[in-house]
């Protein structure tokens, strides 16, 4: 009697953690929905954070590490793309150019070669539009390096063959360099920018 009191107590106590667990794992998907949501009107607003009950379990079950990860790489490249580098902003932009270059380093080493692709094209933009003052040649071989590698990951990469052909063509133009300034017009070319896409959905 007592065993099959024990055995019945264990599997209601699995029974819970499988109801725990299903509901967590609805709250993620309702959280990276709803996240992308506020994203695609919002970037600075989005959050991809669920409330559970069972703590990460379910996020490991799932392996959303990756897609949050290359999410708030993303949120954190738009809070840097559209602005310039001035005397007086110097320090927060560089400030937050840096957290976006690490957020974006660890997704571009993640296994999805999409996304790896992506993070690596957004490296090349950053890269090369770091500096205020001019583009220095440092700066145009890590960009180039950085679009390299994004295609060597995803060779469909239509952005970062755009980005490569454009700064190899006008690094070999005698005495003359693109424009400064993160992104400075780079990066878009009359086409929508590698940052432009809603998260979850290859940026």
């Amino acid at each position: 009697m007592t065993r099959l009191l024990v055995g019945a107590a264990a599997c209601f106590a699995l029974a819970v953690l499988a109801l725990l667990l299903a509901a967590d794992i609805r709250s993620w998907d309702a959280a990276l929905a709803d996240g992308d949501a506020v994203y695609a009107s919002s970037p600075a607003r989005a959050k991809w954070t669920p409330s559970t009950t069972l703590g990460g379990v379910a996020g490991r079950v799932l392996g959303v590490d990756d897609d949050v990860a290359t999410r708030r790489a993303l949120q954190l490249y738009t809070r840097v793309a559209g602005t310039r580098l001035t005397f007086d902003n110097a320090t927060r932009v560089q400030t937050a150019r840096a957290e976006a270059q690490d957020a974006l380093v660890a997704a571009a080493a993640g296994s999805d070669p999409q996304r790896a692709s992506q993070a690596r094209t957004l490296l090349g933009i950053l890269t090369f539009g770091r500096n205020a003052s001019g583009v220095e040649a440092n700066q145009v071989e890590s960009a180039i390096a950085d679009f390299t590698d994004a295609l060597r990951a995803d060779g469909s990469n239509d952005e970062a063959k755009f980005n490569l052909e454009l700064l190899l063509r006008a690094s070999a133009a005698s005495g003359t360099r693109p424009g400064q300034g993160v992104g400075g017009g780079f990066g878009r070319g009359g086409r929508r920018g590698a940052g432009g896409g809603t998260p979850g959905k290859g940026y």
